[in-house]
Protein backbone atom coordinates (compact mmCIF):
# COMPACT_ATOMS: atom_id res chain seq x y z
CA UNK A 1 0.00 0.00 0.00
CA UNK A 2 2.96 2.54 0.68
CA UNK A 3 4.23 1.92 -3.02
CA UNK A 4 0.91 3.33 -4.32
CA UNK A 5 0.85 6.84 -2.41
CA UNK A 6 3.75 8.06 -4.63
CA UNK A 7 2.27 6.50 -7.20
CA UNK A 8 -0.96 8.61 -7.37
CA UNK A 9 0.92 11.86 -6.40
CA UNK A 10 2.87 11.64 -9.11
CA UNK A 11 -0.05 11.52 -11.92
CA UNK A 12 -1.59 13.94 -10.13
CA UNK A 13 1.96 15.89 -10.33
CA UNK A 14 1.99 15.01 -14.26
CA UNK A 15 -1.59 16.22 -14.99
CA UNK A 16 -1.43 19.35 -13.14
CA UNK A 17 1.81 20.12 -15.25
CA UNK A 18 1.35 18.95 -18.58
CA UNK A 19 -2.47 20.38 -18.91
CA UNK A 20 -4.04 23.44 -18.53
CA UNK A 21 -6.74 22.83 -16.14
CA UNK A 22 -10.12 24.09 -15.36
CA UNK A 23 -10.35 24.66 -11.37
CA UNK A 24 -10.43 26.34 -8.33
CA UNK A 25 -8.30 27.53 -5.68
CA UNK A 26 -10.18 28.12 -2.25
CA UNK A 27 -9.30 28.84 1.49
CA UNK A 28 -12.02 29.03 4.55
CA UNK A 29 -11.35 30.63 7.92
CA UNK A 30 -13.50 28.49 10.20
CA UNK A 31 -14.06 28.93 13.77
CA UNK A 32 -12.26 25.35 14.24
CA UNK A 33 -9.76 25.00 11.01
CA UNK A 34 -8.85 26.37 8.43
CA UNK A 35 -9.65 25.06 5.10
CA UNK A 36 -7.96 24.31 1.82
CA UNK A 37 -9.50 23.19 -1.14
CA UNK A 38 -7.86 23.16 -4.50
CA UNK A 39 -9.74 20.63 -7.59
CA UNK A 40 -9.19 21.08 -11.08
CA UNK A 41 -10.92 18.81 -14.13
CA UNK A 42 -9.53 18.64 -17.74
CA UNK A 43 -10.32 16.86 -20.89
CA UNK A 44 -7.58 14.84 -21.62
CA UNK A 45 -7.96 14.63 -25.57
CA UNK A 46 -10.16 16.91 -28.50
CA UNK A 47 -13.24 14.00 -28.11
CA UNK A 48 -14.02 14.79 -24.86
CA UNK A 49 -13.71 11.45 -23.87
CA UNK A 50 -11.09 11.06 -21.52
CA UNK A 51 -10.74 13.50 -18.73
CA UNK A 52 -9.45 13.59 -14.79
CA UNK A 53 -10.77 15.16 -11.95
CA UNK A 54 -8.64 15.92 -8.68
CA UNK A 55 -9.65 17.54 -5.43
CA UNK A 56 -7.43 18.35 -2.65
CA UNK A 57 -8.22 18.80 0.40
CA UNK A 58 -6.22 19.92 3.93
CA UNK A 59 -7.02 21.39 7.43
CA UNK A 60 -5.26 22.85 10.30
CA UNK A 61 -6.67 22.86 13.56
CA UNK A 62 -6.17 26.14 15.55
CA UNK A 63 -5.27 24.13 18.80
CA UNK A 64 -4.92 20.18 18.20
CA UNK A 65 -2.31 19.41 15.45
CA UNK A 66 -3.32 16.11 16.10
CA UNK A 67 -7.23 16.62 14.28
CA UNK A 68 -5.22 18.27 10.91
CA UNK A 69 -6.70 16.30 8.03
CA UNK A 70 -5.05 15.74 4.42
CA UNK A 71 -6.71 13.64 1.35
CA UNK A 72 -5.98 13.62 -2.04
CA UNK A 73 -8.10 12.11 -4.40
CA UNK A 74 -8.24 11.34 -8.36
CA UNK A 75 -10.03 9.76 -10.94
CA UNK A 76 -9.62 9.21 -14.45
CA UNK A 77 -12.25 8.38 -16.62
CA UNK A 78 -13.22 7.80 -20.19
CA UNK A 79 -17.17 8.99 -21.47
CA UNK A 80 -19.29 6.75 -22.60
CA UNK A 81 -21.78 9.56 -23.45
CA UNK A 82 -21.61 12.96 -22.12
CA UNK A 83 -23.57 12.37 -18.39
CA UNK A 84 -22.29 8.85 -18.05
CA UNK A 85 -18.71 7.18 -17.90
CA UNK A 86 -16.50 4.88 -16.38
CA UNK A 87 -14.26 5.92 -13.25
CA UNK A 88 -10.53 4.61 -11.88
CA UNK A 89 -8.46 6.01 -9.46
CA UNK A 90 -8.41 6.59 -6.03
CA UNK A 91 -7.72 8.48 -2.64
CA UNK A 92 -5.08 9.23 -0.01
CA UNK A 93 -6.34 9.88 3.22
CA UNK A 94 -3.80 10.51 5.97
CA UNK A 95 -1.52 7.37 6.07
CA UNK A 96 -4.26 5.18 4.37
CA UNK A 97 -4.42 4.96 0.19
CA UNK A 98 -7.77 3.88 -1.32
CA UNK A 99 -8.01 2.46 -4.78
CA UNK A 100 -11.49 2.84 -6.38
CA UNK A 101 -13.24 2.32 -9.42
CA UNK A 102 -17.02 3.04 -10.32
CA UNK A 103 -19.35 5.50 -12.52
CA UNK A 104 -18.85 9.27 -13.37
CA UNK A 105 -22.46 11.00 -13.40
CA UNK A 106 -22.81 14.78 -14.85
CA UNK A 107 -25.02 17.19 -16.06
CA UNK A 108 -25.15 20.89 -16.34
CA UNK A 109 -27.75 22.82 -18.42
CA UNK A 110 -27.76 25.04 -21.39
CA UNK A 111 -27.52 28.12 -19.36
CA UNK A 112 -24.05 26.34 -18.11
CA UNK A 113 -24.70 28.20 -14.86
CA UNK A 114 -25.80 24.88 -13.22
CA UNK A 115 -23.70 21.49 -12.64
CA UNK A 116 -23.89 18.26 -11.31
CA UNK A 117 -20.96 16.02 -10.89
CA UNK A 118 -21.50 12.67 -9.07
CA UNK A 119 -18.48 9.63 -8.73
CA UNK A 120 -20.45 6.87 -7.07
CA UNK A 121 -17.33 4.19 -6.35
CA UNK A 122 -16.38 0.82 -5.03
CA UNK A 123 -13.35 0.87 -2.91
CA UNK A 124 -10.73 -1.17 -1.17
CA UNK A 125 -9.22 -0.73 2.09
CA UNK A 126 -7.96 -3.06 4.91
CA UNK A 127 -9.24 -6.34 3.18
CA UNK A 128 -12.46 -4.51 3.11
CA UNK A 129 -14.56 -3.82 -0.19
CA UNK A 130 -17.18 -0.54 0.40
CA UNK A 131 -19.57 1.97 -1.21
CA UNK A 132 -18.79 5.71 -1.43
CA UNK A 133 -19.97 8.93 -3.33
CA UNK A 134 -18.14 11.74 -4.17
CA UNK A 135 -20.21 14.73 -5.50
CA UNK A 136 -20.30 18.66 -6.29
CA UNK A 137 -23.27 20.67 -7.39
CA UNK A 138 -22.84 24.18 -8.16
CA UNK A 139 -25.27 26.97 -9.50
CA UNK A 140 -23.58 30.11 -10.65
CA UNK A 141 -26.21 32.43 -12.10
CA UNK A 142 -25.19 36.27 -13.29
CA UNK A 143 -27.19 39.38 -11.91
CA UNK A 144 -25.03 41.87 -14.44
CA UNK A 145 -21.58 41.14 -17.09
CA UNK A 146 -19.76 41.38 -13.46
CA UNK A 147 -21.52 39.95 -10.79
CA UNK A 148 -23.26 36.86 -9.86
CA UNK A 149 -24.27 34.07 -7.19
CA UNK A 150 -21.92 31.46 -6.45
CA UNK A 151 -23.30 28.80 -4.36
CA UNK A 152 -21.28 24.96 -4.51
CA UNK A 153 -21.48 22.21 -2.41
CA UNK A 154 -19.14 19.31 -2.48
CA UNK A 155 -20.06 16.06 -0.74
CA UNK A 156 -18.92 12.65 -0.20
CA UNK A 157 -20.58 9.63 2.13
CA UNK A 158 -18.85 5.97 2.88
CA UNK A 159 -19.86 3.43 5.47
CA UNK A 160 -18.05 5.54 8.37
CA UNK A 161 -19.35 9.03 8.23
CA UNK A 162 -20.81 11.68 5.47
CA UNK A 163 -19.02 14.89 4.95
CA UNK A 164 -20.80 18.09 3.43
CA UNK A 165 -19.11 21.25 2.32
CA UNK A 166 -21.43 24.13 2.10
CA UNK A 167 -20.50 27.83 -0.04
CA UNK A 168 -22.35 30.62 -0.91
CA UNK A 169 -21.42 34.04 -1.67
CA UNK A 170 -20.81 36.72 -4.40
CA UNK A 171 -18.86 35.96 -7.83
CA UNK A 172 -17.08 38.23 -9.77
CA UNK A 173 -16.06 38.10 -13.20
CA UNK A 174 -16.27 33.99 -13.10
CA UNK A 175 -13.02 34.66 -11.47
CA UNK A 176 -12.97 35.65 -7.85
CA UNK A 177 -15.88 34.17 -5.25
CA UNK A 178 -16.31 35.38 -1.56
CA UNK A 179 -18.78 34.65 0.81
CA UNK A 180 -19.82 32.78 4.06
CA UNK A 181 -19.05 28.57 4.04
CA UNK A 182 -20.13 26.07 6.58
CA UNK A 183 -18.06 22.19 6.74
CA UNK A 184 -20.06 19.61 8.05
CA UNK A 185 -19.05 16.28 9.18
CA UNK A 186 -21.22 13.65 10.66
CA UNK A 187 -19.60 10.44 12.00
CA UNK A 188 -22.29 7.15 11.34
CA UNK A 189 -20.99 5.07 14.68
CA UNK A 190 -20.37 8.14 17.17
CA UNK A 191 -23.27 9.75 15.65
CA UNK A 192 -21.36 13.27 16.60
CA UNK A 193 -21.89 16.10 13.83
CA UNK A 194 -19.25 18.69 13.74
CA UNK A 195 -19.42 22.52 12.38
CA UNK A 196 -17.10 24.59 10.80
CA UNK A 197 -18.20 28.00 9.75
CA UNK A 198 -16.47 31.48 8.74
CA UNK A 199 -15.63 33.77 5.92
CA UNK A 200 -14.52 32.06 2.30
CA UNK A 201 -12.74 33.03 -0.80
CA UNK A 202 -11.60 31.05 -4.21
CA UNK A 203 -9.76 31.88 -7.30
CA UNK A 204 -11.22 30.26 -10.31
CA UNK A 205 -8.43 29.48 -13.11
Amino acid sequence: MKMKKPILIAILLFVKNHVCAQGAVEILGGNKHIHYINYFVKDLDSSGKWNFFNLNRFTVNYRDKALNTVSIEGQLTYQFKPWIGLSAGGGFYGELFIPAIGLSLSYMNKKENFFIQLYPTIGYAERQVAPSVLGLIGYTPKYSKTWGLSSQIIFSVDPIEAAQIVRIGADYKEKIQFGIGIDMTQNFGSRNLDFNTGPFVRYNF
